[in-house]
């Protein structure tokens, strides 16, 4: 047998007490009057035998008291060596290490006291075991088998991280440590269980330890998104960003925020937010500097601050880029939509003399009127659309059927079955589309809609969204997506002997809003996780340069793959945090800026508690344990080194006391 605090052996000192008091207090002689002594001397000893026997079992129960007291405080144990189980086991340890983890807990951080906990759950094995560490990073060098020594090292190594993990996946990765190691063992997983990771799932065949940290104060406001209200962004425009604020608190919120622009603060507004409410506020600023720009939404809130900035990155055109390939007088209409507007730069070609290398470089691409396209033109569209393009496709009402498909067909849209000869009017308009769900301030009420005389008939696929059509769902304007671009087809000519569409005041709007469309490039912001993969939609000349990812004096070379004419880049999350950084290609003049953001799901402090983890297993092989390290560590021996009888040593202490105090009472002097 051993002892989990040895040092409280010493108190058995105190059994000498109950001996002092017995030599002393109960042999002092008592002055007894009595008017007749001829019984006195039986009475004597007859007494004195029954004092005898009562004092004897009153200092037996008050030194088994004392001594069952200090074992308890002791802690005694049978180690398991001694019972012949000496082989070594696997110790799996997961330190939850997520933004929740700021949160104050007794004094501390939760992510300190978790800390500690686990270094003091390690330390309580015995040496000969073996240990897995993991954290959310899921680092190679936290799923190893290791030592204890390495262990604590690992251990030590682990900080705050912007990754946030399903507990559920981490007990798989734990379980997949047990392939590699012969012997029984055991896993811990130390965290605040927020309800929005999922839980493990219990295993028959191997024992979970949940350690919960509970949070003193749940408190926070974050700034949650951040948008602007139109797509595209040009030199000149008054702008409006939006931005929404959670209030995660179970009280209401009061507070400001700033918008800056390039370190130059913009605007400031308050916000007064419901507890567990959320409000969206719009900001105002003119864009004055062309290139790449750089907002910022802050606020100050404690404790957590990691969701207190919102970092956000967009490029500034001097002009959106527009080409028309045409036929026949084709490039009529769309020259008088853009020619003279001072934010295009337009600019049109035959069918016979297309410019293949300006297509790629267009916001968007007009093909108007052709007859019929050729393999060429079909291809480099083809490219351009699977890019990111915006292709706006006008036929010609003596074109080509055959032609017409065989473009579509590549791009794996419906066909052109049949063209009508017979005058109808436009019916419904999807004002939820996104060529048209920002044209309106309100929704139009009779809306004069374009009629036509002579259309083509385009069968639907998944991939079509309807723009305009008539009243059986025959469409008139639809947009087809393939790949990363859009397509958009008008079902007849343009000119007034085929449709007044031209002529009605929606087609400018609508024309515009598809270069603006085409235009708009690299997503505003990207959230930083375990595996954060970036889409470059502005794409360099020569995809298959070096891509470095710069911030300060901070560089690396990330991952590079290329897939749909795009450029993904995939970095460890572990290594980002929440700022600007500059994407460059070596050989080439290309440069892109992005904004990179902590994920808000560790914003919402909403925890289970240590009553409905217990609930949730019930029955099971999961033990539920709270932040006490006693407790941790009374676990820990129980699991290690064998049965405790700490509980016992209680229970036989109370048990003498009473038995004490019924001698006492019940026993005649």
């Amino acid at each position: 047998m051993k002892f989990l605090h040895p040092n409280f052996l010493w108190a058995l000192l105190f059994l000498a007490v109950p001996l002092i008091i017995h030599l002393f207090y109960f042999r002092r002689y008592k002055r007894i009057l009595f008017s007749n002594t001829k019984f006195l001397t039986e009475i004597k000893e007859e007494q004195a035998t029954k004092n005898k026997l009562k004092h004897l079992l009153v200092l037996l129960a008050r030194m088994l008291t004392v001594l069952f007291l200090v074992l308890a405080f002791a802690q005694p144990f049978i180690p398991k060596n001694e019972t012949g189980d000496s082989n070594e086991k696997l110790i799996s340890v997961y330190l939850d290490n997520s933004f929740s983890m700021q949160t104050e807990g007794n004094g501390y951080l939760l992510f300190d006291e978790a800390k500690t906990s686990a270094q003091k759950l390690i330390e309580a094995y015995a040496d000969n075991n073996k240990f897995q560490i993991l954290s959310n990073d899921f680092e190679a060098k936290h799923q190893r088998i290791v030592g204890k020594a390495e262990a604590l090292n690992l251990l030590s190594q682990i900080k705050l991280s912007a990754a946030s993990q399903d507990k559920e996946l981490v007990f798989e990765k734990q379980k997949n440590a047990t392939k590699k190691f012969e012997g029984n063992s055991i896993f811990y997983q130390l965290s605040d269980f927020q309800i929005n990771n999922a839980l493990p799932i219990s295993d028959e065949e191997i024992p979970l330890n949940l350690i919960n940290f509970q949070a003193s104060t749940i408190r926070n406001v974050s700034i949650d998104e951040v948008w602007f209200d139109a797509p595209m962004q040009l030199l000149g425009q008054n702008k409006k960003v939006l931005v929404k604020i959670k209030n995660l608190s179970e009280e209401e919120q009061n507070g400001s925020y700033q918008l800056s622009l390039n370190g130059v603060a913009k605007s400031i507004g308050n916000y007064t937010i419901r507890p567990k409410d959320y409000i969206i506020d719009t900001l105002q600023f003119t864009i004055t500097e062309d290139g790449w720009n750089k907002g910022k939404l802050s606020i100050n809130d404690y404790p957590l601050t990691f969701d207190d900035n919102f970092y956000f990155t967009f490029f500034v055109e001097k002009a959106m880029d527009i080409y028309c390939i045409y036929e026949a007088n084709g490039d009529r209409y769309p020259k008088a939509v853009f020619s003279a507007n001072n934010q295009v730069n337009y600019s049109s070609s035959a069918s016979n003399n297309v410019d293949y290398a300006k297509i790629e470089v267009q916001d968007l691409v007009v093909v108007s009127n052709l007859k019929s396209i050729s393999s060429g033109l079909r291809e480099a569209l083809k490219n351009y659309i699977k890019a990111g393009g915006q292709v706006f496709f006008i036929p010609n009402n003596e074109g080509s059927i055959l032609s017409y498909n065989q473009f579509f067909a590549s791009l794996e849209l419906g066909t052109f079955s049949q063209k009508i000869k017979e005058t109808r009017t436009v019916s419904s308009i999807n004002l939820n589309h996104d060529l048209l769900n920002d044209i309106f301030d309100e929704t139009p009420v009779n809306m004069v809609l374009p009629f036509v005389n002579e259309y083509f008939v385009l069968s639907n696929t998944p991939k079509q969204t309807s723009v305009m059509a008539f009243a059986d769902g025959v469409n008139y304007l639809s947009s087809s997506s393939y790949a990363n671009g859009h397509i958009y087809i008008l079902a007849s000519a343009l000119g007034d002997a085929y449709t007044n569409f031209s002529q009605q005041a929606i087609f400018a709007p609508i024309s515009y809003k598809m270069a603006i469309l085409g235009a708009t490039g690299t997503p505003i912001s990207f959230t930083i996780e375990a595996n954060t993969t970036i889409i470059l939609k502005n794409m360099p000349k020569n995809p298959e340069s070096l891509f470095r990812l710069k911030k300060d004096e901070q560089e690396m070379i990330p991952q590079k793959s290329i897939y749909d004419g795009r450029v993904n880049l995939s970095l460890p999350g572990n290594q980002l945090e929440a700022a600007y950084y500059e994407i460059s290609a070596d050989d080439e003049d290309y440069k892109a800026e992005i904004a990179l953001n902590y994920d808000r799901k560790e914003s919402d402090l909403t925890f289970y508690s240590l009553e409905e983890l217990e609930e949730n297993y019930l029955n099971s092989n999961v033990a539920v344990l709270s932040n006490n390290l006693a407790e941790i560590n009374d676990n820990v021996k129980q699991l290690e080194d064998g049965q405790s009888f700490w509980k016992i040593c209680v229970i036989l202490a109370l048990i003498f006391l009473a038995i004490e105090i019924l001698l006492l009472r019940f026993l005649p002097n």
